[in-house]
Order: C-alpha cells, then sequence, then structure tokens
C-alpha cells in the first residue's frame, strides 16, 4: 500500500464520519437538533479528513513500508539531544507536583501562596461561564450574549466540553490541554522557525514561562489563549515554511480568528511577496469572507446578538482594573490615582485629558506597527518577518478588552525576535542592539511577576508591553540598515 492509498482511505474515513454524524437525528431514540456527541463526530472527521489530505499532497506513489516506518521513528526517538529528554523529565515532574498539587486537587481551588493570583472559586472561572453558555444553547436554546461576546464558532467548537459532567474531571482535561499547547507554542514551533544555536534561549523562555504569572492565570481561569495563539502562530509557519499545505493555514488562521478575535491582526502575517497586490486582496478577502461566513453558525439570530454584544463592549468596556493592560485600562486607572506618581493638581489634569491621553498612546502604537509594516515591506523577502510578527503581538494585547492571562502568549513571539538579531561588528551598533536586548528581556522579565509583588506604578502591564514594542523596532531599524549597507558594498 502507498501513502497516497492511505491517505485517500482517511479521506473516505473523514467523509463518512461526517455523513454519519450529521444524519445521527435520524437514528431511533435520537434527539432533534444538533447535539454534542455529534459536533465532537465533526470535528475528529475533520481532522481525519485533513490527515488525509496532507498525506496526499505530502506522498509519492513509493509502497509503504510500516515496519520500516517504525524503525525510523524509532530511530529518531532515541537519536533526540540531551536536552529534549532532560525537558521530558521536567515536564513530567512539572505536571505532577507543579501543576497537579496547585491546580488540579480536590478542593477546586488554587493552592499556592497567599493571594498570588486574583483567584476565584470555584477554580476555572472563566470555563465554567464558557461552558453554562453552551449548555443553555443546547438546551434551552439560549443565546450566549448575555455576557460574553466571543464568536458563535466558539461556542460551537468547545460543544464536546458538555460530555463531561464532572466538573473537576474537565477542568484537569483542560488545564493539561493548555500546558501541552503551550509547550508547542513556546517550544516546538519556535524550534522550528529560529537557528538550532538559539534552542538554549529557547529553552530559557520556555522553561520561565511555565510558572509565568500569564500562564498560571491562564490556567487559573480556565482561559484558552494559549491554544488560540498556537493556531495563530501555527498557521503563520505553515504558510511562510510549507506553502504547499497553505490552504491548513488559512483554516488554523480563521479558527484562531474565532476562538478569540485579536488574532485577526495578525493577517499582515500571511503575505509572501509585498508587491504583489492583487494576489494580496485576492487571498484576505477570501479569508475575510469565509470568517464573515463563519459568524452565521449558529443562526442569523444569534450573529445579531453578537454584533449587538462586540459593539458594546467597544463603547463601554468593562475590566478597568490593574489587570487589564489594555491602552483604555491603563489611562483609566492613570486618571484614576495617577499610579501613585502625581499630585491632585496634576490628576486633575491628567482626568481632563484622558481622551487626548488614549488616543497619543494609540497613535504611537500606530505608527511603530505601520513603521514595522514599511520596513517589511522595503525588504521584501518571502520569510517570516519575526519584528512584524513582535507588533502585531503587542498590538494584539493593548488594542482590545486584554487581561493579564494573555501575557501567557507573549514569549513565542519574543523568542524568534532575540533569535533573529543580526551580528554587529561596529562598536555603536552594537552597543546599541546591546541596550535594546536588555530592555526587552527587562520588560518581559517584569511581566513573569503577579503585579501585586512590583511597585504600584509598574501594577499595569501596559508599560512594559509598549517599550517592548519601541526597543524591537529599533532593533528592526538597525537590521534594515545593516542590510542596506551590506546591498551598498555588493
Amino acid at each position: 500500500m502507498t501513502l497516497r492509498r492511505l491517505g485517500f482511505g482517511f479521506v473516505c474515513i473523514g467523509i463518512l464520519g461526517m455523513a454519519f454524524s450529521l444524519i445521527a437525528d435520524f437514528l431511533p431514540g435520537a434527539k432533534a437538533g444538533i447535539q454534542s456527541t455529534q459536533i465532537l463526530g465533526i470535528e475528529i472527521s475533520i481532522v481525519i479528513l485533513l490527515i488525509g489530505i496532507w498525506i496526499i499532497l505530502a506522498a509519492t506513489d513509493e509502497k509503504l513500508d510500516s515496519g520500516q516506518q517504525v524503525r525510523n521513528l524509532m530511530d529518531q526517538l532515541i537519536n533526540l539531544p540531551v536536552i529534549a529528554w532532560v525537558l521530558i523529565g521536567f515536564l513530567i515532574a512539572y505536571i505532577l507536583f507543579f501543576i497537579g498539587p496547585t491546580f488540579l486537587n480536590s478542593t477546586l481551588r488554587i493552592h499556592y501562596f497567599s493571594r498570588y493570583l486574583p483567584d476565584s472559586y470555584p477554580i476555572g472561572g472563566d470555563l465554567i461561564i464558557i461552558v453554562e453558555l453552551i449548555k443553555g444553547w443546547f438546551t434551552e436554546n439560549q443565546s450566549p450574549y448575555t455576557i460574553q461576546f466571543y464568536s458563535p464558532l466558539t461556542y460551537m467548537f468547545f460543544a464536546p466540553l458538555l460530555l463531561v459532567d464532572n466538573y473537576p474531571a474537565l477542568y484537569r482535561f483542560f488545564s493539561i490541554f493548555t500546558v501541552l499547547s503551550y509547550c508547542f507554542l513556546t517550544l516546538i514551533l519556535p524550534i522550528k522557525m529560529v537557528d538550532k544555536r538559539n534552542i538554549p534561549l529557547v529553552v530559557l523562555f520556555f522553561i520561565t514561562g511555565l510558572t509565568s504569572y500569564g500562564f498560571l492565570f491562564e490556567l487559573e481561569r480556565g482561559q484558552y489563549n494559549v491554544f488560540t495563539f498556537l493556531l495563530c502562530l501555527w498557521s503563520i509557519y505553515i504558510f511562510h515554511y510549507h506553502p504547499k499545505y497553505r490552504i491548513f493555514a488559512y483554516l488554523l488562521f480563521s479558527l484562531s480568528v474565532q476562538l478569540k478575535l485579536y488574532p485577526a491582526i495578525f493577517i499582515v502575517m500571511l503575505i509572501d511577496n509585498w508587491k504583489s497586490w492583487k494576489s494580496i486582496l485576492i487571498r484576505f478577502a477570501g479569508i475575510a469572507a469565509f470568517n464573515i461566513l463563519l459568524l452565521f453558525i449558529m443562526g442569523y439570530r444569534i450573529f445579531l446578538d453578537f454584533l449587538h454584544s462586540v459593539s458594546s463592549q467597544m463603547v463601554k468596556p468593562g475590566w478597568t482594573w490593574n489587570g487589564n493592560h489594555s491602552i483604555k485600562a491603563f489611562v483609566f486607572n492613570l486618571t484614576k490615582d495617577g499610579l501613585g506618581l502625581t499630585g491632585s493638581n496634576n490628576l486633575e489634569m491628567l482626568r481632563q485629558n484622558s481622551k487626548l491621553i488614549e488616543l497619543s498612546l494609540f497613535l504611537v502604537f500606530s505608527i511603530l506597527f505601520i513603521s514595522a509594516i514599511l520596513i517589511s515591506y522595503m525588504r521584501n523577502k518571502t520569510d517570516m518577518d519575526p519584528y512584524l510578527l513582535n507588533a502585531c503581538m503587542i498590538g494584539a494585547l493593548i488594542i482590545p478588552i486584554s487581561n493579564d492571562y494573555t501575557l501567557s502568549i507573549l514569549a513565542a513571539p519574543l523568542i524568534v525576535v532575540l533569535c533573529s538579531i543580526p551580528e554587529i561588528k561596529d562598536f555603536p551598533g552594537r552597543l546599541l542592539s546591546i541596550l535594546m536586548v536588555l530592555g526587552i528581556s527587562f520588560s518581559y522579565a517584569t511581566m513573569l511577576i503577579p503585579f501585586k509583588y512590583k511597585p504600584y506604578y509598574l501594577n499595569n502591564a501596559f508599560p512594559p508591553l509598549l517599550f517592548i514594542l519601541i526597543f524591537v523596532t529599533v532593533l528592526n531599524m538597525i537590521r534594515f540598515k545593516k542590510a542596506e549597507v551590506q546591498s551598498a558594498d555588493i
């Protein structure tokens, strides 16, 4: 049997699985309407179908020697470098002796230093909310847009969670899934993207991130930003490194946008030739049309509820506490008490100019973001631009409502940026580059610690995020200038 035939077999199984899941309503004793089990069957069938298509695209007509394939796989496992096994051992101990006792205990409450995180009872509050909203939709046809503003596909995608009646078991499963997603996002994908000489740096970010404030907060709330951004970064990786499979990149990117709206800003990363405007517009229009159609997946009425919920949130956003690092929340806290840095007279002036401050900060971001796009345009390279990726990441974190658990996605883009800094030999350029790296590293490190353990004026994560964008922009300009000098010397 050849790999191509195996791929066609997977495609057939996937199609049959979807068909069976859809017609299950007509079986004796079946409940009316699409149920969670059917959605799970459809999702599994789609995965099988996509695996089949992947195998067909990658396959040759050579016969498949299953025994040899197994032996090759075993050889690859046995010959993994020592660091791989060290990490596996570390990860097992981390799950058993940190994640387990801290988050997966029987009390349904985080066990850690007193109020280390702003915990709620029971643990996984956001997971509970989304499961209850899904249950309300499937059992009583209630709209989920009474308290949330995620896209309709989010509730369809996570509907199989209803199959787990035991909440502690569901939370444990979801937490382990998040940890594994973090491993792929912050370790596996960056290793694929950077030079092998930089693997120790990848490992450093990965290990420090496992116990970081943002990631622990993600686990405590039962959030899924890590999984969402994994889909987004994976789509960007496939687009640039495996162009033959770009259809998968578009699907993964669209799913990430549907689960959380903020990955939409990363669409500029799906460009390989900045001079080919026609192909860019066609690609963007196709992705936009597909995502708009997905918004109707739960029906026209739910789509209207979704639009109303999103518009209301944009007009009057909530969650303006110090753990929200959006521009709007930062300005709100700045004008509330001046972050403890100013007197009452200056504070009154800040309040009177709050809208101007907010607009100015947004303008600063826009200038830095556009500069990253312009540099990428002038370079016009087919490879992935890590500096533009970082600008998109900062935008995703500071423009919308963004609580501190979204800091869990910060490490991966920074890894790729720091591993792409060109070698600079002249002393002034080298010194400036070192200072920028120190600034990035310090800013990132300050966000590994909960805000309550830092000075009050550093409680909000917006300033270090903005500084990271500024420092990375300077490095990007140094890189671009170095490339220009090299071109002039040729």
